[in-house]
């Protein structure tokens, strides 16, 4: 029998795409937050996304920024490769909690991608963001800001529900951002980020312009 999406995961697909309303649905979700995904659902976008990061970045003592970094799925995958320097940013404190716990990151970071994205005078290198767009997270109008948080030159690597990619036309404002001069993209490919069910998702790996 196919799984079908419940709970957690159910309330957030509910959500609009690009509303930035998922906040309280993390604030209760986050205990079980990675047993419910890995267990129940075969979750493994943080995987492809880490792989193709670690693929195209040999430097593994840049500065990487995980952008809704949530538990810190990302950050573990990317430590365990040896990237060392990682700083993480998300909207829920209680998700940040158990990221705190993996001891992975060097700074953790309350922040909110559908408003300007204050990161203190930071400046990054490359930053990656997994399971971030979609229901009640950002949409492609955000782009911009995200891309805004790594230096020229820097690399980007986001892993995007295929359902708002497609619905909020995610590849025109790719366009767009290469076309004012933002970003370069490199690839987009497709790929099911759930192994109990159907759930396909878009790598999209690019260059800040």
């Amino acid at each position: 029998m196919v799984k079908i999406l419940e709970g957690f995961v159910a309330r957030l697909t509910a959500l609009g795409g690009g509303s930035g309303d998922s906040r309280d649905v993390y604030e209760d979700w986050a205990p079980t937050y990675e047993r419910n995904l890995r267990q129940d659902y075969g979750y493994i976008a943080h995987r492809i996304a880490v792989a193709a990061f670690a693929e195209r970045c040999i430097d593994q003592s840049i500065r990487i920024l995980d952008l809704g970094c949530g538990t810190g799925l990302v950050g573990e995958e990317l430590a365990a490769r040896g990237f060392g320097h990682l700083d993480g940013l998300d909207i829920s404190p209680r998700m940040l909690d158990e990221a705190r716990g993996k001891q992975v990151y060097c700074d953790l970071l309350i922040g909110d991608m559908t408003r300007t994205i204050d990161l203190g005078g930071r400046t990054y290198g490359a930053a990656i963001g997994v399971g971030c767009f979609g229901g009640g997270h950002v949409g492609p109008e955000h782009l911009p800001e995200m891309i805004r948080c790594v230096r020229p030159g820097g690399l980007l690597v986001f892993y995007i529900n295929a359902i708002p990619y497609e619905q909020d036309d995610y590849p025109s404002h790719f366009r767009s951002l290469e076309a004012d001069g933002t970003w370069r993209v490199r690839l987009t490919e497709q790929s099911n980020y759930m192994q109990a069910i159907e759930r396909p998702g878009w790598l999209v790996v690019a260059n800040r312009t």
